[in-house]
């Protein structure tokens, strides 16, 4: 009942994708433990976890992925916001922590949560939400973080904030300490809308928000992104920008790839939070360079990542609950990497040719010729036309139609309001 109850509370008709369920086996004689990955569709998920029942060490996703493959770039559905507190060790009893956690929904810090599981040695909360595409990473990821901040006192883990990211599954032992997993709470009358979240706990503005660069010098502000971008968007379209730049130069980017890999560790590690799938991710990249880094320094450039996540969240956080912070020049390198656009551009030496095939990393000029043609696209009908087009032509028909009823220039220009030298030219274009 325990597994059953806790697979109808996230998953539904409406689910799809695959849902991937880990099994640790024992250690083998090499003291290593290998993995058992079963990767299910809802229909077949309640067999496999009945035969599981009271094994130990089994994990399941909570978000489905369109691949039978657990990444955070193949999430098909978000079923679920979800955190992995480990409330033991920081002293703190299951029920204690539950409570707390309560009083910060009483509180209206954070949402009521609609699950509650015993994870052996802490709890894993659940907050089950209408589901929603990989579309949604930003809001979902930006919603992961809020509650994680709220709770860090309490025990609340960072990697669990991976949208890829498994969780004990209950009806299951934790052999760390052969406790059992099982459910402690369970509303099935409940369930949230991710956006509604967004305006109740995010303070959240999308005309308005701006996120600003104040440099130390006085009455300096420096605008990096727009009202189409906040920073969680910002960072995935800039890797995807850099991966971009990799492609056009066929992956040649000897001079550039310690900078590149740093930046795309950064920018990844925003949603990739599993250190592991994080350190994959980079590696696939770096190996696809002509000249790649060496395994070490690409372990050398990930040991900084955690810390500068950690600070990413806190002022992103900070922004949100309305405290006046500011990113200063030092948070920036040391802390934290609000590269700005001209930055990224010099130090990668992005041409303006490359400029056109990305997204945020952009100069000057280039943001003045998109603005040009989105103005210029702007005044154009349905048809490309521009105003003054469509007049011309609205003024040739018409005076197809006139010289068919037999009129004379001289009738058509008084007719149509124009000189009798456009009736002309306008009939030699007919």
């Amino acid at each position: 009942m325990q597994m059953t109850d806790f697979c109808d509370h996230l998953y539904n008709e409406s689910t799809d994708g695959y849902i991937q369920i880990l099994k640790l086996n024992e250690k083998n004689s090499a003291d290593e433990r290998t993995i058992k990955i079963y990767n299910t569709r809802n229909d077949g998920l309640r067999e496999i976890v009945e035969v599981l029942h009271n094994e130990s060490d089994v994990f399941l996703a909570p978000n489905t992925m369109y691949l039978p493959k657990r990444r955070v770039e193949n999430i098909r559905q978000f079923r679920a916001l979800f955190q992995d507190i480990d409330c033991n060790k920081l002293g703190f009893e299951k029920a204690e922590t539950v409570y707390m956690i309560w009083m910060l929904y009483h509180d209206g810090k954070v949402p009521k949560p609609t699950m509650v599981t015993d994870s052996g040695q802490g709890v894993h909360l659940y907050w089950r939400i209408e589901n929603a595409p990989y579309g949604a990473l930003n809001t979902w990821q930006e919603l992961q973080d809020y509650i994680y901040y709220q709770l860090k006192h309490l025990g609340s883990d960072r990697k669990s904030t991976d949208g890829a990211r498994v969780l004990r599954l209950p009806g299951t032992i934790n052999s760390k300490n052969e406790a059992n997993c099982e459910v402690l709470y369970i509303d099935n009358e409940l369930e949230y809308s991710m956006y509604d979240l967004r305006e109740q706990y995010l303070n959240y503005k999308p005309k308005s928000y701006q996120l600003q660069i104040v440099e130390t010098k006085k009455n300096d502000t420096r605008v990096i992104s727009n009202r189409f971008f906040n920073s969680y968007s910002l960072h995935m379209e800039r890797a995807n920008d850099l991966q971009t730049l990799c492609k056009l130069r066929k992956y040649d980017m000897t001079g550039f790839r310690n900078m590149a890999i740093h930046c795309y560790a950064y920018w990844k590690g925003i949603y990739v939070r599993d250190s592991y799938e994080l350190e994959n991710v980079v590696m696939e990249l770096n190996s696809a360079f002509t000249e790649p880094l060496k395994d070490t320094e690409i372990r050398a450039i990930l040991r900084s990542v955690p810390k500068a996540i950690d600070k990413f969240i806190a002022y992103e956080q900070g922004r949100r609950s309305g405290e006046c912070k500011r990113v200063s020049k030092g948070m920036r390198d040391k802390d934290g990497y609000w590269y700005k656009n001209d930055t990224l551009i010099e130090r990668l030496e992005i041409s303006r040719s490359e400029q056109k095939h990305m997204k945020t990393i952009i100069g000057i000029d280039e943001k003045y010729d998109r603005n040009n043609v989105k103005r210029r696209n702007s005044r154009r009908d349905e048809e490309g036309l521009t105003n003054r087009e469509k007049e011309k032509l609205d003024n040739i028909n018409k005076i197809k139609d006139l010289v068919n009823k037999g009129l004379k220039n001289k009738e058509i220009s008084e007719m149509l309001n124009i000189s009798i030298r456009q009736v002309q030219r306008l009939k030699k274009e007919m």
